[in-house]
């Protein structure tokens, strides 16, 4: 007795769809909080938890300054920022200084460039680590942006 290759892939064809559930009972699974059956998809609890923990001991961060001092490169060139206890800020650069007060992320000082006097205002992002602002030099705002020098 010959049975052609046709008849074989048919004869497999009809067993597989026969074990994976087909018309028959669904074969079930105990277990102490769900029960699966044949046509139930099984899937498996995410394990955020354990990725997290890998994360924290593999991710090199850069630490957020809840402040600005530090060397910032900036429109007028090299800022050198100092603040103190109370919030007060005093910085240099190639023009002249600045002081102010720092009350959240928004610095207002006061500016001397030779005779020059003025006012401008800081604002940081939250990150502390760019700013944009303005300086007001005889009624006109001049922008002034600023990004953290990195520390070498």
């Amino acid at each position: 007795m010959r049975i052609s290759a046709t008849a074989v892939i048919y004869i497999v064809l009809l067993a597989t769809i026969a074990s994976c559930g087909g018309d028959s009972e669904p074969e079930t699974v105990d277990s102490p909080s769900t029960e699966v059956t044949a046509d139930t998809a099984i899937t498996e609890e995410p394990v955020i938890s354990e990725v997290s923990e890998q994360l924290e001991e593999t991710v090199e961060t850069i630490p957020v300054t809840a402040d600005p001092e530090g060397l910032w490169d900036t429109t007028m060139g090299q800022l050198e920022l100092i603040v103190d206890d109370s919030g007060n800020v005093a910085g240099e650069y190639p023009l002249g200084t600045i002081e102010g007060t720092l009350t959240g992320n928004i610095l207002v000082f006061t500016y001397s460039e030779g005779s020059l006097l003025g006012e401008g205002t800081f604002t940081y992002e939250d990150d502390f680590n760019s700013f944009t602002g303005v300086q007001d030099i005889s009624g006109t705002e001049f922008v002034w942006d600023g990004r953290r020098m990195q520390e070498q």
